[in-house]
């Protein structure tokens, strides 16, 4: 995918925002409502829970009453936003009773979050097509059945992230994470295939790599926790799971898992 591409998709992406705020307005003001209430009462419950673990950051011994100050306050500001981003929802498009530079701001404000959501959507959901891409072609290996294409999202995501005008998005995706989405299709593949199989790939692949303590990398392929979770394919429960990530923090584990594959 070349750059001109790149930028027809942008375009192109850019337009479909602009279609959707303007026909699907009224919705996606409730929308943002319904969003704000929820987020709102999840914070609340998480400040309840943790607030006194973020407060202790800041002062020594928090008090209870900080505590319930701190929680509904996060919560009245959560819904203040959402309120907040209604009132620009209903100013999109609507020139002829808000006309000036206002709508104009608004309309290409409202378009780059869209754009930078349906990046970040597209990013993770090409990392969990991935995983399932590596599944798939150990699968292929032990069955001796052609190898599975690499899934377009994939394929998009790498073009996004090697281009020169997008790549810096990387640094702005909360989701992004190169060591574990690389661990877990190491893991995926690892998974798909028998014993002797797997030992003969950890041995002649990976065990020379460098990785602290490689044998944990082998003890994720025989887990069958994991294997279970491989096996029913939930490859975003598998990407999140405990153990990868406690395997990436010993030593400058995550660091060589961010360029094995």
């Amino acid at each position: 995918m070349d750059n001109t591409t790149i930028i027809a998709t942008v375009v192109g992406i850019i337009l479909a925002a602009i279609l959707v705020f303007s026909l699907l307005k009224g919705f996606i003001r409730m929308l943002l409502l319904a969003v704000a209430v929820i987020a709102a009462a999840g914070l609340w419950i998480l400040m309840q829970k943790h607030g006194d673990t973020f407060l202790s950051f800041i002062m020594d011994s928090p008090q209870p009453w900080m505590v319930q100050v701190l929680s509904w306050g996060t919560a009245l500001f959560c819904l203040m936003v959402g309120f907040h981003a209604m009132r620009w929802f209903s100013q999109v498009f609507s020139f002829r009773k808000h006309g000036g530079p206002t709508g104009v701001i608004t309309t290409i404000l409202m378009c780059c979050v869209m754009l930078w959501v349906m990046v970040v959507g597209l990013s993770y959901y090409g990392d969990v097509c991935r995983i399932a891409y590596y599944h798939d072609l150990g699968l292929a290996q032990m069955n001796g059945t052609p190898q599975p294409e690499k899934p377009w999202s994939t394929a998009m995501k790498d073009a996004i992230r090697t281009s020169s005008l997008t790549a810096w998005l990387e640094y702005i995706d909360p989701m992004e994470n190169p060591a574990q989405t690389n661990l877990a299709c190491l893991v995926a593949f690892g998974c798909a295939l028998d014993e002797p199989t797997c030992e003969a790939f950890f041995y002649n692949q990976l065990d020379n790599r460098g990785i602290p303590h490689a044998f944990r990398l082998l003890d994720l392929f025989r887990d069958p926790g994991l294997r279970t979770i491989v096996s029913e394919g939930r490859y975003v429960t598998l990407l999140e799971n405990e153990r990868l990530t406690t395997f990436l923090q010993f030593k400058n584990t995550e660091e060589l898992m961010r360029n094995i594959l």
